[in-house]
């Protein structure tokens, strides 16, 4: 199986190290990670990336245009988060993520990206 090429984004650097972990773990390979979506589309810019998670909506619209599914990690409940009618976001996971959650976020992105309908995991 190929391993597909993720970036991951969040502010909180332990939580960012744990999720490059667990998706190392999972069989992904994290070519860039970043403190937030700004910061990871200048980081991934000389990457062949296939896959964003991002905690916020910063630089998803970007990486949208760019043909990369975005799945936003999210520790508010769906109620609190700003939800739009074209928002880019492929999948959601919520905080704190366990693997399979992780796995299945990716799996719903990657499928959107093939023409599938979004949906919340986790």
């Amino acid at each position: 199986m190929k391993e597909i090429a993720v970036a991951i984004a969040d502010d909180h650097p332990d939580y960012r190290a744990l999720m490059v972990v667990m998706l190392k773990e999972l069989g992904y390979r994290v070519v860039c990670a970043a403190a937030n979506g700004a910061e990871l589309l200048q980081a991934c810019a000389e990457q062949q990336v296939e896959l964003v998670l991002v905690d916020g909506l910063e630089a998803a619209e970007e990486f949208h245009e760019l043909g990369i599914p975005v799945v936003l990690i999210s520790g508010l409940p769906e109620s609190k988060e700003l939800v739009l009618e074209e928002e880019p976001i492929a999948a959601r996971l919520m905080k704190p993520a366990r693997p399979e959650a992780i796995q299945q976020a990716i799996e719903k992105a990657l499928a959107t990206k093939q023409g599938r309908s979004s949906e919340e995991v986790g």
